[in-house]
């Protein structure tokens, strides 16, 4: 939770949180935890022509005090058969994984 946090990853964190919620990229809608910045929550549109359209999919972000030299972790609060989603939810992506890049950001994440 924020708490453990240093005062520089929280300070990013509440401008990248900020910055996402008052932009989020389309058909995704953004919850921040007023109450604990390492915990975001988004509703991710199904895209049209796929078989996720026409659903609403929420998935968390839980963001470590490592963010942003390690990646956050992600997972599926609505059931979705997926190939990178394990059956607790975890998304396993190489974004979120070997690909990552500090200088990525949360929102390349829910691209």
């Amino acid at each position: 939770n924020a708490e453990n946090l240093p005062p520089q990853t929280l300070r990013l964190l509440c401008r990248e949180v900020s910055l996402l919620s008052a932009d989020p990229p389309d058909g995704i809608k953004v919850f921040p935890n007023d109450e604990d910045v390492t915990d975001v929550q988004v509703a991710i549109e199904g895209p049209e022509g796929t078989p996720y359209a026409g659903g609403l999919f929420r998935m968390k972000l839980v963001l470590g005090k490592d963010f942003p030299a390690a990646p956050p972790k992600g997972f599926f609060l609505t059931k979705i058969f997926h190939p990178n989603v394990g059956p607790s939810g975890e998304i396993c992506v190489n974004v979120l994984k070997r690909d990552w890049r500090a200088e990525l950001g949360l929102r390349h994440v829910l691209l």
